[in-house]
């Protein structure tokens, strides 16, 4: 685990990157060919640091962890095309708020339930299965429900799929089977270097995938703040919603099922669909880096003004 001084580091580093992607030019596009890479190894890497639990508390069946992950994948979804539907939003917009709502949680999902103190390993079930049954929903909501406006490929999607989430997840099961027997020294040092790599490629991917927003904010400030406004709306709005209704489960079960509504992994999605891409969803998802990239901060400043407060009170 990276010490508090390591994630301070980190949080300001990611800070740093998706304000030099948006203020530095060429940065993104030196990095974008690199994107698809840096995905690839952020989702093994990401996995890594998991190989020594016990296979229940990666892959769980339980009920709870099943109906957030529905709520997140299926229902929200559904909630927000009849928003969408009811407010006459035209198909780009509504197309581009279900890649944000039918995507799987955040890989830092468990780290930010771990920050706010809540229930990180639901967090940890609730970020591996949602990854999984993401296909599924874009399948059902981009293929059978929005198939009038978006035509996606579905031997190329399947194809990402297994190259994005088999491929990892297969070789995740495999070093799972040794990582016991590797000697405690040399799995610590993995796991750390996994995190720190873990960071870095993600900086990359992000640094990538901002070239299109970049170009739209200086060009078209205005279709650039309404898509920020959606991004943010969406993430907050679903996390708000998700606390609400999952409420009578508990404050702590309820945070963590905000968590992971509230972020998800809209890089991903846009590479498992790139075949309805356009360069409004590229900048779409340029544009979600920011709330993405600016969380573990300001997630950061959040428990450190909780702890602070609190030991007020207790030196009170």
């Amino acid at each position: 685990m990276l010490n508090s001084v390591e994630k301070n580091i980190a949080c300001l580093l990611l800070m740093v990157t998706v304000f030099a992607g948006f203020l530095v030019p060429g940065l993104s596009e030196i990095m974008a060919p690199l994107g698809r890479t840096s995905l690839f190894l952020m989702i093994i890497l990401s996995l890594v640091p998991m190989g020594r639990l016990d296979f229940s508390q990666v892959f769980s069946i339980d009920k709870k962890v099943w109906q957030v992950v529905a709520w997140q994948l299926f229902v929200l979804p559904s909630i927000i095309l009849a928003i969408a539907h009811l407010a006459k939003l035209n198909g780009s917009i509504t197309s581009l708020m279900i890649i944000t709502a039918s995507a799987g949680s955040l890989f830092a999902s468990p780290t930010f339930a771990e920050l706010l103190q809540v229930n990180k390993q639901r967090a940890l079930q609730c970020m591996i299965l949602s990854t999984f049954l993401m296909p599924i929903s874009y399948f059902v909501f981009f293929t059978l429900v929005l198939h009038s406006e978006v035509k996606l490929d579905l031997n190329e999607f399947s194809f990402r799929c297994a190259i994005f989430l088999g491929f990892p997840f297969g070789l995740f099961l495999v070093y799972m089977g040794f990582a016991r027997a590797i000697p405690i020294r040399s799995v610590e040092f993995i796991e750390l270097n996994a995190r720190r790599l873990t960071i870095l490629a993600l900086m990359i991917f992000g640094l990538g995938r901002v070239g299109a927003a970049r170009e739209m904010m200086f060009n078209d400030f205005s279709q650039f703040a309404i898509y920020l406004a959606i991004v943010s709306g969406l993430g907050i709005g679903m996390a708000y919603l998700t606390a609400i209704v999952m409420f009578k489960q508990g404050m702590n079960d309820a945070v963590t099922a905000s968590i992971v509504s509230g972020f998800r992994n809209v890089g991903l999605g846009f590479v498992l669909l790139s075949g309805v891409a356009s360069i409004h969803t590229d900048a779409y998802v340029g544009v979600s880096q920011i709330p993405i990239f600016l969380a573990p901060l300001l997630l950061n400043f959040l428990v450190a003004g909780q702890r602070s407060n609190q030991l007020h009170v207790e030196l009170a």
